[in-house]
């Protein structure tokens, strides 16, 4: 008798929440199935295609880079990494030393260059 196959990995989370630009209260919602988003502004000469675009929401203007930030989710954590962008990322009022990840929680304070973002936390499963 065969043994069965044993069950597939399960999926890795996705990013559970959303980015929400202050002043147009536009949400950004993190693509389906996703563990890991680069926010910053579309440039196609460039070849840069974030999952996150900034650029209709002033990025461009307002000193967003094109690969500003890292977004992803570690375990049960969400986190976000500046990717050593020209204007900075703050979390909180606080400038991120580029490729150290800070946690982020429910109601965060985000500011990519001069755009002011919001962290949403979805919740997840208990």
């Amino acid at each position: 008798m065969a043994a069965e196959p044993p069950p597939p990995p399960p999926e890795p989370p996705a990013i559970p929440g959303c980015l929400i630009v202050q002043g147009s209260g536009t949400t950004l919602v993190f693509p389906s199935g996703q563990t890991e988003v680069i926010v910053g502004r579309e440039d196609l000469p460039a070849g840069a295609l974030p999952e996150i675009d900034l650029a209709p929401h002033g990025g461009e203007e307002g000193g967003v880079s094109r690969r500003h930030a890292r977004i992803f989710a570690h375990g049960a954590q969400v986190l976000i990494e500046d990717l050593n962008s020209t204007n900075g990322t703050f979390v909180n009022r606080q400038r991120l030393l580029p490729g150290r990840p800070q946690p982020l929680n429910h109601g965060d304070s985000i500011r990519l260059g001069r755009i002011a973002l919001l962290f949403h936390r979805r919740p997840g499963p208990t």
